[in-house]
C-alpha cells in the first residue's frame, strides 16, 4: 500500500486524471500477465495447464496475477468440484487484440 502523498500515488493520480488509458494499462501490468492473456488466446486453460506452459512461473505468483485479471473482469474462473478453467471475457479478447495490433506496429 502506498502512501497518499508519496511520488508514486501522486503521479499515479495524475495519470489517472490525463491518461485514461493508464487504467487499463495498470490492469494488464505484471511480468507474467501479457502471457496469461496470450495463453488464455490460443485455448481456456485449467490452473495446472498454465504451469506446463509457462513453467518458470511459481504458485505463488500464477494464483496473483489470474486472481488479479478475474478481479479486473479481464477473465473468468468457471470452477467446477475439482478444477478451475480460465478463459478469456469480451474485455480480455479487447485487450488481447490491441495487442496484437501494437505488436504489429512494432513489427515495422
Amino acid at each position: 500500500m502506498r502512501k497518499e502523498n508519496s511520488t508514486n500515488s501522486i503521479n499515479e493520480k495524475s495519470l489517472l486524471e490525463f491518461c485514461k488509458a493508464h487504467k487499463a494499462l495498470a490492469q494488464i501490468s505484471g511480468r507474467w500477465k501479457l502471457s496469461l492473456l496470450f495463453a488464455l488466446h490460443e485455448e481456456d486453460l485449467y490452473y495446472a495447464s498454465f504451469k506446463s506452459i509457462l513453467p518458470d512461473i511459481s504458485d505463488r505468483i500464477l494464483t496473483k496475477q489470474l486472481k488479479e485479471l478475474v478481479e479486473d473482469q479481464i477473465i473468468d474462473n468457471k470452477k467446477d468440484k475439482v478444477k478451475s478453467l480460465y478463459i478469456l471475457t469480451e474485455k480480455g479478447r479487447k485487450i488481447v487484440a490491441l495487442l496484437t495490433a501494437l505488436g504489429a506496429i512494432g513489427e515495422n
